[in-house]
């Protein structure tokens, strides 16, 4: 069976930290990409030559400026030239898991290792987003030499990043404004990713990315976003990603207003109630 191994030790700086005042998500995949990479040379393998194709992210607890933090990472799934490893972050300071990712990636040859057991979140299933969702534009950007990864092309972290700015449209558009945000202490904190990636590209690539409303409950809220090369229209990436209306005083969730859950209902094709 095998062992898990620190892949990444560190500390959340200010200027890593978003405007819900937490360790903001492309940061936490930052430092997967890095484990990941940690993880691969453990097995012998090289990074430039492997390609990450899904990821399932769980964000179970918050890191805020100045936390310190470190990640363990195992193989937990191997297929001939695909595997997974589990990473699990944890608060240092605490003891406590603060995220977990199992992030799938395909190899230049087959391997064989021990496996490690594991006891991350099952992944759930998700509706898929069907025909009467309206899209809405929500990033438009080419991909520049310094968001590339070790194979050279359009790294994790700065593809989650386009998805945090898509969010932002995303949520502007249906009334959860910035200045609903800074107006009344209130922000969208993510728990959950499921993300799957095709050929990721390289340098001066186009891309644009649009966004919609997967699900609407009375405090979350499921945004999905789907990438593309502008060039060419091949899909890049889609994200699901589920998060909560955060009372940022408080830090727990709470109600999202009616008029805002009316214009995400409206962009699912849904009546207002």
């Amino acid at each position: 069976m095998a062992d898990y191994l620190e892949t990444f030790r560190s500390a959340v700086p200010p200027w890593e930290c978003d405007i819900v005042e937490h360790f903001t998500v492309a940061y936490y995949y930052e430092k997967f990409r890095a484990a990941g990479d940690r993880a691969l040379l453990g097995l012998g393998a090289d990074p430039a030559t492997a390609r990450t194709t899904a990821c399932h992210t769980r964000y179970k607890k918050e890191l805020r400026a100045g936390d310190v933090y470190r990640i363990v990472s195992a193989p937990i799934a191997i297929d001939g030239a695909s595997v997974t490893f589990g990473h699990r972050l944890i608060d240092t300071n605490a003891d406590a898991v603060a995220a977990t990712t199992e992030q799938t990636m395909t190899l230049a040859a087959p391997i064989i290792h021990d496996l490690a057991p594991w006891d991350g979140d099952p992944r759930e299933e998700r509706p898929a987003v069907g025909d009467g969702h309206t899209w809405v534009p929500a990033a438009t950007d080419v991909v520049l030499p310094r968001e590339v990864d070790a194979a050279g092309r359009l790294s994790l972290d700065a593809l989650v990043h386009r998805f945090t700015a898509a969010g932002g449209h995303l949520l502007a558009a249906v009334g959860w404004t910035p200045s609903h945000m800074r107006k009344n202490r209130i922000g969208y904190s993510t728990f959950e990713f499921q993300m799957t990636l095709r050929d990721l590209p390289w340098i001066g690539v186009p891309l644009d990315t649009e966004s919609t409303v997967g699900s609407i409950g009375r405090s979350s809220m499921r945004m999905v976003h789907r990438m593309v090369r502008a060039d060419t229209g091949d899909l890049v990436a889609e994200l699901s990603q589920f998060g909560v209306h955060l009372d940022m005083d408080a830090r727990r969730p709470s109600a999202i207003p009616d008029p805002i859950a009316g214009k995400a209902r409206a962009l699912m094709g849904e009546a207002a109630p």
